[in-house]
């Protein structure tokens, strides 16, 4: 949600499960951290209920594991989440919340419903993704996210994924105010399947290594940061989020080379604008406008590309996105 999911070439997969190459990632904790300014214009009001809407429009489908889904056309990506607020205190646990909501994707340039690729019928439809989860706040500034995710592809009879991700997230500007960085951790599980082109190499063996079994279900970790700063005359926020996955060796597979301890580094820029002629009463909006660059230090992750939208080996990628988000 963070990032798009679109339509990437592959005009040599197989269907069904061994084609599982498609990533859609939910841009969850990118929209849940929008909230923090309207929760606090609430003041003493009590709603345990909110929505949010995130509508995102980019250059390409650059995946937050790396996959350059789609690079052609126009991407559009909207996200809807209910928030349902159980708890909200001063105690060890201050605050617990639900998560439940829908990611889309669609393209401006139609994929093929079956393969093989750019046959016929065709749709600008890629992907959707159903998204539960629980945020609980604990020990005044800390937060843990749990949320389930399934990949739901449209195109190319591509099979659904499954996959659970736990974030453990500090506030630490009470102590470092204006220079926070908001560290996190986060681990990324899949449950069935694979979220990204792992597996295909093995499947169609372009180097002819005759390579045995493709890689099974696996995970990473990710650390980072998402230094910022509001300029309060303006309500104008710009955030520098950083980070870097860290791959278990099946998670990219071995098909090219060893795993690397690092999969990618990710460094981004994001500046947010206030909407402040919509009336309250329509809710808190705002529109955003960001970049974001990756270089693929996993030599794996780097050839499976190939059978992505680029078509070849890549070694980094720089997305272009911006946006409209709407919090009620």
């Amino acid at each position: 949600m963070k990032y798009l999911p679109s339509v990437f070439s592959l005009p040599r997969l197989n269907s069904g499960r061994s084609s599982h190459c498609l990533l859609g990632a939910v841009a969850t904790a990118a929209a849940l951290s929008t909230l923090t300014p309207a929760l606090q214009a609430e003041e003493t009001a009590v709603q345990r209920f909110h929505a949010v809407n995130n509508l995102e429009f980019s250059d390409k489908y650059l995946t937050p594991r790396g996959m350059l889904v789609h690079n052609d056309g126009l991407t559009f990506q909207w996200l809807a989440l209910g928030l349902f607020n159980l708890y909200h205190g001063d105690s060890f646990i201050n605050d617990i919340t639900l998560v439940g909501g829908v990611w889309n994707d669609f393209s401006s340039s139609p994929v093929s419903v079956h393969p093989p690729f750019n046959s016929s019928p065709k749709t600008s439809w890629v992907e959707i993704d159903p998204i539960a989860g629980i945020s609980v706040g604990f020990a005044k500034n800390f937060k843990l996210d749990v949320t389930y995710t399934a990949f739901n592809m449209q195109i190319l009879d591509i099979g659904t994924s499954q996959h659970l991700e736990t974030k453990l997230s500090f506030d630490d500007s009470p102590y470092l105010k204006a220079f926070a960085l908001h560290p996190y951790l986060l681990f990324w599980k899949e449950l069935d399947g694979k979220a990204t082109a792992a597996q295909v190499p093995y499947f169609v063996d372009p180097l002819g290594k005759n390579p045995g079994a493709p890689p099974d279900s696996s995970y990473y970790f990710e650390l980072g940061i998402a230094p910022g700063y509001t300029f309060k005359d303006l309500g104008v926020k710009v955030e520098v989020p950083i980070r870097a996955l860290l791959p278990n060796k099946d998670f990219y597979g071995e098909y090219y080379d060893k795993a690397s301890t690092v999969g990618l580094y990710e460094v981004g820029a994001k500046v947010t604008v206030p909407l402040k002629f919509v009336p309250p009463g329509y809710g808190f909006w705002n529109f955003h406008l960001g970049v974001r660059y990756m270089s693929f230090e996993d030599k794996n992750l780097q050839g499976m590309q190939q059978f992505n939208a680029p078509g070849k080996a890549v070694k980094d990628a720089v997305q272009y996105y911006c946006g409209f988000n709407a919090f009620f």
